[in-house]
């Protein structure tokens, strides 16, 4: 019967779980970060400059559009205003030529009058002429009644600064816009000296009416919510769509004055030269235009405009403004590009990522087959599927062949001493002088057994048997050195050192005999062979180490103390049985195996075990 030990248990891990731990971890990054990162990582740098350099010609693109479409709109409407007062300024410049060259009378009033029907003939946005001689009265001629009137000094009064200025002018010059009462409009004056034989005589001025130029910028189509003017000055509006309607210039008409910002029926207009504006970036320094753009209400508008300097002194401001919802709109197209660049690498990141991981999982397949190789694990080594890459299904199919081939070779050879050698890089262990526990045991009667038995079964019947044998030895700590027929040899304390190699041998004497039992038990309730087994165990010093030549080498244990476990096995044939497993221990295992032992003394011992420490005998039975 056998007994057990309490708190005497086999010695914990396995000899694969001890080089497990003794691996260093492996340094670098894993490859399912390493290829995410690199793809990742070559989608930015291919993408980066190419979103960068089409956002920047995008943008420069969109501001110069910009800056052009502009500019070509005040240019229009710049265009419009010198073809409007264009014509009555060289209408002007002809009188003044051909008095000077006496092809007028400046005196005739009646020659005066027809040249005046003529001049309005060919400039019908001029409202009215007035002469003012520098002796005699003035006259004024309008389209109204087209008669000339000679008109009181009093009720026609000249500045003498005009007069001033106009012996000094060369040719036809401006003056400062000024509202008609006789018209019923705003006026924009254009004055010319007229000169006899080089003698100043006076000044002839022409009224240019502007409801023809508010006509024109209603009837101007610009693209989107553009809305065009022309100001005199900062308040004053000469020139405005809604003074081009019915409604507007009789509300104009009725207060008989210019009208001002707020008066033209537009917001926005009203709010140009409102404070803290913010500055248009695309206009840069190049640009022939100026402009800014201030909130109104809820809703920003931008204002383009160009100060005139060519009708000095009058100051004309020509421009107009618009939603900033349009230029809204093309930013957010830039803006596009960058924001469709950014999310076209975001998938294009997630896609590597996604393919990063697909191509390193083959790889960390091979990696925890490598690692349960590594650990000699090689029973959980997984197996590796088909791989479209032709490099890794060739490594696979390579590895898969390796693990076979690692697998019959671990049946040949003792774990503890593969994993040792691991642990050391392959170098062998160097042969050594160790005490160490040696068993060996036979299975009695196999002989008998297998004569006259197909060799199918009697192979079975072994191989059943040792299947329970081996595990037990390896369990506790032993390392299986060989097979002998229907027996074998193991040993405790090698290759790798244990102080309590005796213990653990007949820890594992201990657990042979119970696995025998447990096997007969199985082959008696089936009606089959029951066994009988003999375990020799010995504690000595021999040599440990390799023997054989370079081509083939065994690690296995050589000296007396071998001999002598031999031969304790062969002398439990003539000990009494007790039991299905008879264990004969000698005095050295003994002593080295301390208290929790069931021994008993073997009375009569043989005298043919000649080794120190053999005797006397003693029979294990089980623990204490």
């Amino acid at each position: 019967m056998v007994l057990e030990l309490a708190g005497s248990g086999p010695r914990s891990g396995s000899s694969a779980e001890a080089g497990s731990r003794r691996s260093t971890n492996p340094a670098g990054w894993p490859i399912a970060r390493l290829l995410p990162v690199v793809l990742v990582s070559l989608v930015f740098v291919a993408m980066v400059p190419v979103i960068g350099i089409a956002y920047l010609a995008a943008q420069s693109n969109f501001e110069a559009s910009s800056r052009q479409l502009n500019e070509v709109t005040v240019d229009l409407i710049d265009q419009r205003l010198q073809a409007h007062v264009g014509p009555v300024r060289d209408q002007l410049a002809y009188i003044s030529e051909a008095i000077a060259r006496s092809e007028i009378d400046f005196d005739d009033r009646e020659q005066w009058r027809t040249f005046a029907l003529g001049t309005l003939a060919a400039a019908p946005q001029a409202v009215g002429f007035v002469v003012f001689p520098v002796e005699g009265e003035p006259m004024r001629f309008t389209r109204a009644d087209r008669s000339v009137r000679p008109e009181r000094r009093e009720n026609l009064p000249v500045p003498e600064a005009l007069f001033d200025r106009a012996r000094t002018m060369d040719g036809p010059g401006w003056g400062e816009p000024q509202w008609s009462r006789a018209v019923g409009e705003p006026i924009l004056p254009v004055i010319v000296p007229i000169r006899m034989r080089g003698e100043f005589r006076g000044i002839i001025g022409a009224a240019i009416g502007t409801s023809d130029l508010s006509r024109f910028l209603k009837s101007l189509e610009l693209a989107g919510a553009r809305k065009p003017f022309i100001l005199a000055g900062r308040d004053k509006v000469l020139a405005h769509p809604w003074l081009g309607k019915e409604q507007g210039s009789a509300e104009q008409r009725a207060r008989g004055r210019f009208s001002s910002l707020a008066e033209v029926n537009d917001p926005v207009l009203a709010a140009i030269w409102a404070p803290e504006a913010n500055e248009l970036v695309w206009l840069g320094p190049g640009s022939t235009v100026s402009g800014h753009w201030n909130w109104v209400g809820e809703s920003s508008h931008g204002f383009i405009f160009r100060e005139i300097d060519t009708y000095k002194p009058a100051a004309l401001t020509i421009g107009y403004h618009m939603a900033g919802r349009e230029s809204a709109w093309a930013r957010w197209i830039v803006r596009g590009i960058l924001i469709a660049g950014g999310v076209l690498m975001l998938l294009t990141a997630i896609i590597a990522v996604y393919v990063g991981r697909r191509l390193a999982r083959p790889i960390l397949a091979l990696a925890d087959a490598a690692r349960s190789v590594e650990r000699l694990q090689l029973d959980k080594v997984p197996a590796l599927g088909g791989s479209r890459v032709r490099e890794l299904d060739l490594a696979n199919r390579a590895f898969e062949r390796m693990a076979r081939g690692l697998r019959l070779a671990a049946t040949y050879l003792p774990r503890a001493l593969v994993d040792r050698l691991i642990a050391q890089q392959g170098a062998l262990p160097a042969s050594e002088d160790r005490a160490i526990t040696i068993l060996f045991c036979d299975l009695e009667g196999y002989s008998a057994y297998a004569r006259g038995r197909p060799a199918t079964e009697t192979a079975t019947y072994l191989n059943d048997l040792l299947a329970r044998v081996g595990p037990a030895i390896e369990v506790s700590g032993g390392t299986i050195d060989k097979y002998i027929g229907d027996g074998l040899m193991a040993f405790w304390g090698a290759p790798d050192p244990a102080a309590d190699h005796a213990r653990a041998a007949c820890q594992g004497a201990l657990a042979i005999a119970r696995e025998v039992e447990a096997f007969n038990r199985g082959r008696r309730a089936a009606g089959l062979h029951a066994c009988r087994m003999r375990v020799g165990l010995h504690t000595g010093t021999v040599l440990v180490g390799n023997v054989g030549f370079a081509g083939r080498v065994d690690y296995t244990a050589i000296g007396e103390a071998v001999n002598v476990a031999s031969r304790l096995e062969q002398f439990g044939r003539r000990v009494p049985r007790q039991g299905e497993v008879t264990i004969v221990a000698s005095m050295s295992c003994r002593t080295a195996a301390l208290d929790g032992f069931l021994w008993q003394p073997i009375e009569d011992g043989p005298r043919d075990v000649a080794a120190d420490g053999a005797l006397p005998l003693s029979l294990l039975h089980g623990r204490a």
